[in-house]
């Protein structure tokens, strides 16, 4: 570091306070996302180490011959770069961390089966890699994603809780979410974060539980997002959906909650699609609480049946079944909601199935 490089880090050490100057030395400086970056496809499937927080998340309603209900199937592999000094030499540094959540809401059952993993990349087997051939391929141990150009997916996953191996065909062209796959989460440009759909994938594939194997298909919707900076200050958590309706239309939704739940949401955003791909409805997006479900693990209250206004509809969402909690404190350190969800109209109505996802209910989201 040079003499006035030292200089300014000394300065705005002085400004952050003692326990900041090694960071204001050392520290990661992200890239942040910008309306102005264009998505390029299929390199864009794969992974982004300049920014932050990256994952590629998978979720859908399955059946198969020898289940007598649907199921829901719930997978995300994440990557983090944390606060660490970078001028570390040693190989145990962890510059980028690799996390990933699986988990089999099985109504027929009456509970979720799931599985966690988090390893530190470049070590036991972790790694990420984006190449010319293949766009993306991520692994640990016993956990697998790979895709070579976008249009086809893989994820083997195979843990003593359970087994996934499934791949994942697109039906529809990649969605870009926002403005070209710029998408706001709150009032500051900072607050957003690159991010596309696949909606409507086709999969097949295996899945083991209860030490039973047996074969599964079902519709998929895929997101890929990456960002530095994912929530306001202000923000307590966030509900998001991602439904497909039976005419095949999408709808993505979410809202970002305030720490004071008198205060009206930091954010709120919508997007209807339609089948043929053309342009969204996007606006506003509204969540009503119908029912709470307590978790008698963690006794964090849900609101698990809401309904939803957006993209000019009213819709009623159902749990497949109530309990759906995950418990990531083992890996990202979070306790969340994501669970399979029916979808219908204001009238009863059916209109399609999804996954509702809910954030920070015990305590303010922190990735």
């Amino acid at each position: 570091m040079n003499r006035r490089a030292l200089l300014q880090a000394m300065a705005a050490s002085a400004l952050l306070g003692p326990k900041h100057a090694t960071l204001a030395i050392h520290s990661r400086v992200y890239a942040q996302p910008s309306s102005e970056q264009t998505i390029t496809l299929p390199r864009d499937h794969g992974v982004h180490l300049a920014f932050r927080t990256e994952w590629w998340y998978f979720t859908g309603w399955f059946t198969s011959p020898g289940v007598p209900q649907p199921f829901g199937v719930q997978i995300t592999f994440f990557r983090s770069a944390p606060d660490v000094n970078v001028q570390n030499p040693s190989q145990f540094a962890p510059k980028q961390l690799l996390l990933a959540h699986a988990a089999l809401a099985l109504p027929n059952k009456g509970k979720l089966v799931h599985s966690q993993i988090a390893r530190r990349a470049g070590s036991g087997g972790a790694y990420i890699k984006t190449t010319d051939v293949e766009v993306l391929n991520l692994t640990l141990p016993n956990w697998h994603l790979q895709t070579q150009q976008g249009e086809q997916w893989h994820c083997n996953i195979q843990t003593q809780q359970l087994g996934l191996d499934l791949r994942m065909v697109t039906t529809q062209a990649p969605w870009l979410q926002g403005a070209h796959g710029y998408s706001r989460k709150g009032p500051l440009p900072s607050q957003s974060r690159h991010y596309m759909t696949l909606p409507h994938m086709q999969c097949t594939g295996e899945v083991r539980v209860d030490g039973k194997t047996f074969p599964a298909q079902g519709l998929v919707w895929m997101d890929h997002e990456w960002s530095s900076t994912v929530l306001a200050p202000e923000a307590q958590g966030w509900d998001w959906v991602g439904l497909h309706g039976s005419n095949g239309e999408s709808l993505m939704a979410f809202q970002i909650r305030h720490q004071n739940p008198n205060n009206p949401p930091v954010w709120t955003h919508s997007a209807l699609r339609p089948a043929s791909g053309q342009s969204p409805k996007q606006g506003q997006a509204e969540f009503k609480v119908l029912r709470t479900w307590k978790s008698s693990s963690t006794g964090v209250q849900y609101p698990v049946a809401q309904q939803l206004t957006a993209g000019g509809l009213r819709l009623v969402l159902e749990p497949l079944m109530d309990d759906q909690e995950l418990d990531g404190r083992a890996s990202t350190g979070t306790l969340y909601w994501e669970g399979a969800v029916r979808v219908k109209t204001e009238q009863g109505e059916p209109w399609g199935q999804g996954y509702l996802e809910m954030t920070g209910y015990d305590r303010p989201m922190k990735l």
